[in-house]
């Protein structure tokens, strides 16, 4: 990238040792850190980066950013012959700025994706459709806030075309404090539903914050969006921007690109046409669910946009894979099959996946749901509804575990679920014996699904049901 004298100057820092020292990437994370890399050092709630500058360099780092104010507590730190120090005054902001200036350097278009769910898988889709034709970059794993963005940003290679950056957000302005870095052109909103209701505490604020994304694409951007998501339709008809549809029944607006024909088939495979006015192609997903059907829409949508055929994306999905922990299928016990769907969840990811669980368990299905988090004020509702969709579905056997979890096991009391279907536990050990104990009245391949919010750990029921 750029030598430590070129870095100092881009971050109008002062720079000990090495005026000539060369950095490839970016770690915060002194024992991630690789030969070459730059290491920055970041004060979080629970450690400080700075404690580790030395652990870095002996790692291999070639340049560390550093807090001046830790410098004037600490002491500056010794800097090995061949490597150098950057003192600043606020190391997230140097790495944003440092990111900012790389990402203009490369001039690559930059896809935005965000939403209450599905992000991540589209994010993954879009940038598999775009490699039919692009040299493509994506997120690592789920980096998608004011750290993780920057640090995508400044691994991305020489030579990318296109970067597809999902966007977190836990309150308003932050997606904009993302834009700011990375300067998306096409933007992507998956759905905007209840997630951060606790945090934001209205509706109007989440789709609020959800917007940035779309506000701060340039006038010549697209907006990439979901015709089956009311408030996103509705925020859209006063937009002046150019604006892509995408969907399967079209409730609320005509998609421009559209999925019919929807069929199960396999294991977790699902096959669709998609179609965009003359142009249509057969899509054979190897994931289950409409939910998962609408992401792969999006993809296209944006491959559309950037010149990749149905057909090409098309084929681009067929090789598809999820990341660990989404919708993962294992063989459980008694002769079972997991859906292992515990990443994390919310009420429109929760009954997506109870939609699965129907689909492919029939009448041998046992759905063990956990808590979701901030729901704010509307988690009684949130959970309750995922217990009526539980009971609508026909879900055989529902295992609930937590407190808030209570509300899902009520909705489905008051939606008809018979009362001994229904097994509300304290924590995943009871879970799982009442799971096994239901496994010896039931047939074989009965079907599992376990999901809850990331700090249940649902994963902890998956490990001690399969085989």
């Amino acid at each position: 990238m750029w030598d430590s004298a070129k870095t100092a100057e881009i971050l109008n820092g002062k720079l000990y040792g090495s005026p000539s020292a060369y950095f490839h990437g970016c770690a915060i994370d002194s024992r991630k850190v690789t030969e070459g890399e730059i290491f920055v050092a970041i004060r979080g709630e629970n450690t400080d980066g700075h404690r580790f500058i030395s652990n870095a360099y002996e790692a291999g780092a070639a340049i560390v950013i550093a807090e001046e104010e830790r410098m004037v507590e600490g002491g500056i730190p010794e800097v090995p012959a061949g490597r150098a120090l950057i003192a600043v005054g606020d190391s997230i902001a140097a790495l944003q700025k440092l990111a900012k200036t790389w990402r203009i350097e490369l001039n690559a278009l930059v896809v935005g994706i965000t939403g209450s769910s599905g992000k991540t898988t589209t994010k993954d889709m879009i940038a598999a459709v775009l490699a039919k034709k692009y040299r493509v970059h994506k997120n690592m794993e789920n980096y998608n806030n004011e750290i993780g963005l920057p640090l995508t940003i400044l691994s991305t290679p020489r030579g990318t075309e296109i970067m597809v950056l999902e966007m977190g957000m836990r309150g308003l302005g932050q997606i904009n404090a993302l834009c700011d870095v990375c300067s998306p052109s096409i933007g992507v909103i998956t759905n905007i539903g209840t997630t951060h209701m606790e945090l934001l505490g209205s509706q109007e604020k989440i789709t609020q914050a959800k917007w940035e994304l779309i506000d701060n694409l340039p006038r010549d951007g697209t907006a990439v969006l979901n015709s089956e998501d009311y408030l996103s339709v509705g925020k859209a008809s006063s937009l002046r921007i150019k604006k892509l549809f995408y969907g399967i029944k079209g409730e609320y607006i005509k998609p421009d690109i559209q999925g019919s024909d929807i069929q199960a088939a396999g294991a977790l495979e699902t096959i669709f046409q998609a179609n965009m006015g003359d142009e249509n192609s057969r899509v054979n997903l190897p994931l289950p669910g409409e939910h998962n059907v609408l992401d792969a829409l999006a993809a296209l949508a944006v491959g559309r946009i950037c010149g990749v055929s149905l057909e090409k994306g098309a084929s681009a999905l067929e090789e598809f894979k999820l990341s660990k922990m989404r919708l993962e299928i294992i063989k459980g016990i008694s002769d079972s099959i997991i859906i292992n769907d515990v990443y994390n969840a919310n009420p429109a990811s929760m009954r997506a996946s109870l939609n699965v669980l129907a689909e492919r368990g029939g009448e041998k299905t046992i759905a063990i749901l956990g808590e979701m988090y901030e729901l704010g004020d509307a988690s009684v509702l949130g959970h309750s509804e995922v217990g009526q969709a539980a009971a609508r579905l026909g879900i055989r056997e529902l295992v609930t575990v937590g407190k808030l979890a209570q509300d899902i096991a009520q909705g489905a009391l008051d939606a008809g679920l018979n009362s001994q279907r229904v097994h509300i536990c304290e924590d995943c050990d009871q879970a799982v014996a009442i799971t096994r104990q239901l496994l010896e009245g039931m047939e074989s391949n009965t079907w599992i699904l376990i999901k809850g919010s990331r700090g249940m750990k649902m994963e902890r029921a998956s490990d001690k049901l399969k085989v």
